[in-house]
């Protein structure tokens, strides 16, 4: 049985109608599969952006272009899947989310490799993102449910601020973020990327403690403890080796 999806993105509202839109007008011959390998060259398409923007910051309509490229891809093969009833439960939920691993892991390093953010600073997203990853892998398992968003925020607001990033730093140029902090809050020069980072990172700690200290109180009482039973012991006489035998004769 496929586990239970929870998306309360807060861009949904906006995200459900276009993509229902888009499904509907997709062409038979183009498959769920074809769909995800799209999501991937998106995610391909927006790392090389960012690497290109090292010698020029217009690359960075590459990198945007490749995220939009990475949504169709990456929200369309599910809604395509359920719209034509050709789901496969489990062969689809495999190749979804590795594909989502492989194309997160790719841009947050692209990121830590462009000017627009430090490796550390991009390390820092990746993390929180495998965090979350593994944290509703893990309620799979316990809920048979599948979270993708939390807090509203999830794989398309993450886009949708990289994409706001890049056009701010195309109009703006890579500026220090800082200097619009109080004199207590600086601590050095800090990119619009990094700060959003920083702020992510700093809000998925604590709330994911959180929701396993809630989840931990959840799972104690509908799987309470068992009362003792004593546990039945039963002693196997080893047998003695055949050449013993026959030595003792």
């Amino acid at each position: 049985m496929p586990a239970n999806r929870i998306n309360a993105s807060a861009l949904g509202v906006l995200e459900r109608p276009a993509l229902a839109w888009l499904a509907d007008r997709t062409p038979h011959w183009i498959a769920p599969d074809h769909l995800t390998l799209i999501g991937l060259a998106g995610a391909a398409a927006a790392a090389i952006g960012y690497l290109g923007s090292r010698w020029s910051l217009q690359c960075l309509w590459i990198a945007s272009a490749g995220l939009l490229l990475n949504w169709v891809g990456d929200s369309l093969d599910g809604t395509v899947a359920r719209l034509r009833r050709i789901q496969r439960p489990r062969y689809g939920f495999f190749v979804d989310h590795t594909s989502d691993l492989f194309a997160q892991s790719l841009l947050f390093l692209a990121l830590g490799l462009s000017p627009c953010a430090r490796f550390g600073f991009a390390c820092l997203g990746l993390i929180a993102f495998l965090m979350v990853f593994v944290y509703a892998l893990i309620c799979v398992e316990v809920h048979d449910t599948f979270r993708i968003t939390y807090f509203g925020l999830g794989p398309t607001e993450i886009r949708v601020l990289l994409i706001v990033g890049n056009l701010i730093t195309l109009r703006m140029g890579v500026f220090d973020f800082s200097q619009w902090l109080a004199p207590p809050l600086r601590f050095g020069a800090v990119t619009i990327y990094e700060a959003v980072i920083l702020a992510l990172f700093a809000l998925t700690l604590p709330a994911l403690a959180l929701l396993t200290l809630r989840e931990r109180r959840e799972l104690a009482r509908i799987d309470p403890p068992r009362a003792d039973v004593p546990a039945r012991i039963t002693i196997v006489q080893p047998q003695a080796h055949h050449g013993a035998r026959a030595l003792d004769a």
